[in-house]
């Protein structure tokens, strides 16, 4: 593709077999020319991603993907080309909205915890207000760790409940 090293943002053309044809310089970040992508899909994501790339030629799906040899969250723009006979996918890195949740729960966490005077009432109540509004920005999110975030989220509310009420 014409000045596809151009493109600002993670960009692979991906043949029927998943080996990399070409890629944006940041694409390059993820992998060469030649190389498979399913090599930087998480193992347990595998399945899904060639699942719905085969079925839907357009659409966007949630994978967990090494980058630097660690696994970050990221939103995968695809489309297949008939006339070509290969896909597209743009790569959305999401970490930086499940860094802004564990902002939040760290504040949560300093609130409850780190507090110099005796726990109040109000200050409890408070903090499960955050939890509560927390667990259900949440549960409109995606299916990555959502299930377990959210788990937490619910135990921590549960333990401020019984807190407030003794």
């Amino acid at each position: 593709m014409e000045n596809l090293h151009l493109c600002p943002i993670p960009y692979l053309l991906i043949d029927r077999k998943f080996n990399v044809i070409d890629a944006s310089n940041p694409g390059y970040e993820f992998l060469d020319v030649g190389e498979n992508f399913l090599s930087i899909v998480e193992e347990e994501s595998s399945p899904k991603f060639a699942r719905m790339i085969h079925r839907v030629p357009d659409g966007t799906m949630e994978l967990n993907l090494k980058k630097d040899d660690a696994f970050g969250l990221f939103d995968l723009h695809y489309r297949f080309s008939d006339h070509h006979q290969h896909y597209h996918i743009a790569i959305i890195s999401k970490d930086d909205q499940y860094q802004k949740v564990s902002e939040k729960m760290n504040g949560l966490f300093d609130l409850m915890g780190n507090s110099p005077f005796p726990r109040k009432k109000s200050n409890g109540n408070e903090a499960l207000a955050k939890v509560s509004s927390l667990y259900l920005k949440l549960s409109n999110t995606s299916d990555w760790n959502r299930q377990e975030v959210m788990d937490k989220i619910k135990e921590i509310e549960t333990l401020l409940q019984q807190e407030l009420t003794n």
